[in-house]
């Protein structure tokens, strides 16, 4: 039997036991407390930096300086228990409550449809002359021409005599509607009208989960978090390493994807005072690695060329066999994937967009740590997607960070003087994703940096100095922020942004080169997710990000992935739409494309090497 020893977290003011061997990360995970990990605990990132008091075993890292290593600071992912721990997590360290988007901007929505149902019945009681059994005498009742064929569950066939009596004979049936049949998913008293579900966003940072009415539309209420998975690993390629080089490693994804969003579903329905079994329908969106790791699938060969999916298309199954807090009789509808990159997140953006009903052409972004564009009208549909990096989520950034309470999401340098925002107009303790295009374009319009990216020496700067990465720029001075030291972008962090910018532009440029199309064809050009709305347009195309075109042409969606998958589970029709959606989209693999690497090359420059795309970034007309 192994030794077990206390590990004391501040300042949560938590204890914890754990067996010797144990990494300081996994301690604090077993706590409910999330230290930032975005390499997934294998000691690449240097973001999980704690201070321990107390005996430890740690491999040698170079991502801590001497001057941390002789003030006690570890990597919480590479100490390993040995002894009794007193742990200090810096604010920079932490995984906080998110800026989480919630809101959608959706197609209009055709007709409310949605394939579940609820009938009333009033039934003859038995008797010695009628003995008709309980199920036949329902589905006797439910019987009609369009009804066809009607079946049940054992679960609900279980209640059913007794919810029959005790409702005098009178009940409300509910039915889902399934390709060949009706199934009978409850059974209640008459006066139960409402007809609930639940659509779920399960980001690769956040989940979202909302409660809607399925008789009015109307969204009752909604809830959101943080994806504690985040601790194994910040991308989604993290994790699917994590699941390989850890035995329980997918055991622990999958348990803890749903442990989140019961958990949501939790706060719903006691802030609603509504029972688990009201909701009867549910509906999934999110990228084909997330879909994996929530069904318990193993994604290790999406990670590996020719890059395949255990599936794209996931067949409706029952809640009760997904451990979700719903009716256990509810069936659950996942978004269709595309490809191993291109997922049923996409697939809900294209439906909330409306792209596919429309003649004009348009093109769908969507940045996250991986970027999918999508290109097409209603006529034809084509996809691909990049490894844009975790540069705009605040990884691969010293002082990058999530778009939480601190992090800076909003800068202007205006004749030398240097001004910014913070989420929550808290103290300053990182700049996350928009804050970081917004500085790279403020940077280049007030010329600090060239068109490479490269920090200029100017000794009349104040904020410019020479650190271990080259020149670096002090966007906030230690004495104005909340970690306690200065927070600088090197040139090191710019190339890093650089190349997610560039990534994500020629992505776009090659779809269209494809298909013969150029920017100025585009009618529309839809930007989804949460970074996208937090985004400023005219910076993102001083930087090269985005295409220089008039300003009316790009609409945010907001939360594509939630709003589309809102309109599916409202819609028969949408969820047949789903599938033809994805049936009809062709796909380009960048990977292999000598195309986007010249496109990419290209694009690392600000805002571009072809200067004559970006007339009014030339201008400097943007910023």
């Amino acid at each position: 039997m192994k030794k077990e020893f206390k590990v004391i977290f501040k300042p949560d003011n938590k204890t914890v036991k754990v067996e010797r061997g144990t990494t300081v990360l996994d301690a604090a995970t077993s706590s409910d407390i999330y230290i930032d990990s975005i390499c997934g605990g294998r000691g690449k990132c240097g973001k999980c930096k704690v201070l321990i008091e107390g005996r430890v075993e740690c491999d040698e890292t170079d991502l801590l300086t001497d001057e941390e290593k002789a003030h006690g600071y570890f990597l919480a992912c590479l100490a390993r228990v040995t002894g009794n721990l007193k742990v200090t997590i810096p604010k920079e360290s932490r995984v906080e409550s998110h800026q989480i988007l919630m809101k959608s901007v959706i197609a209009p929505l055709p007709a409310i449809c949605p394939p579940v149902s609820k009938v009333q019945i009033s039934l003859t009681p038995p008797s010695l002359a009628d003995y008709v059994s309980d199920l036949d005498r329902v589905t006797h009742a439910l019987r009609n021409p369009d009804m066809g064929h009607v079946t049940i569950g054992l679960p609900t066939l279980k209640n059913l005599s007794k919810v029959l009596r005790d409702n005098q004979w009178n009940v409300n049936v509910t039915l889902m509607d399934l390709w060949d049949r009706k199934e009978i998913i409850d059974v209640g008293p008459p006066s139960d009208n409402d007809l609930i579900g639940i659509a779920v966003d399960i980001g690769t940072t956040t989940i979202v989960v909302e409660l809607v009415d399925l008789t009015s539309g109307k969204v009752i209420d909604a809830r959101s978090d943080y994806n504690k998975q985040v601790v194994y690993g910040e991308d989604v390629l993290s994790r699917v390493m994590y699941t390989e080089e850890h035995e329980d490693g997918l055991q622990k994804l999958t348990s803890t994807i749903r442990y989140g969003i019961n958990d949501l579903v939790r706060e719903l329905v006691i802030e609603n005072n509504m029972k688990y079994e009201k909701i009867c329908r549910a509906v999934l969106s999110g990228n084909t690695v997330m879909m994996h790791l929530f069904y318990g699938l193993d994604p290790k060969y999406i990670r590996h060329e020719p890059y395949i999916p255990v599936m794209t298309f996931v067949p409706q199954m029952k809640a009760v066999k997904l451990g979700l807090s719903v009716n256990p009789n509810a069936y659950i509808y996942t978004l269709p994937c595309r490809s191993s990159y291109v997922g049923g997140d996409v697939t809900a953006d294209i439906i909330a967009s409306g792209m596919s009903d429309i003649k004009d052409t348009s093109l769908l972004i969507d940045v996250g740590t991986n970027g999918e564009v999508v290109l097409g009208n209603d006529t034809f549909l084509v996809s691909c997607s990049c490894s844009a990096g975790p540069a705009f989520e605040g990884g691969e950034v010293e002082f990058g960070v999530r778009a939480m309470n601190g992090a800076i999401e909003r800068v202007w340098i205006n004749n030398g003087l240097t001004e910014y925002s913070t989420i929550g107009d808290a103290k300053a303790k990182g700049v996350c994703g928009s804050g970081l295009i917004e500085l790279i374009a403020e940077l280049f319009s007030s010329n600090v940096i060239d068109r490479t990216g490269k920090i200029q020496k100017d000794e009349n700067n104040v904020r410019i100095e020479l650190g271990s990465n080259g020149n670096q720029f002090v966007v906030a001075f230690k004495e104005d922020t909340a970690i306690d030291k200065n927070i600088v972008i090197t040139d090191v962090d710019i190339q890093n942004i650089l190349r997610t910018k560039a990534a994500v532009y020629a992505s776009c440029s090659v779809v269209l080169k494809t298909f013969g199309y150029q920017f100025s064809d585009l009618s529309n050009i839809f930007i989804a997710g949460s970074f996208g709305n937090y985004l400023d347009v005219k910076k993102a195309i001083t930087i090269g990000l985005l295409p220089d075109l008039p300003l009316d042409k790009f609409k945010f969606i907001g939360n594509g992935a939630l709003g589309g998958a809102r309109m599916v589970l409202l819609s028969q029709d949408l969820q047949d739409k789903a599938a033809e959606v994805v049936g009809n989209m062709t796909h380009i693999e960048l990977s292999v494309s000598s195309m986007f690497f010249k496109e990419f090359t290209s694009a690392l420059f600000i805002p571009h090497t072809e200067l004559d795309q970006f007339p009014n970034v030339s201008k400097r007309g943007y910023v």
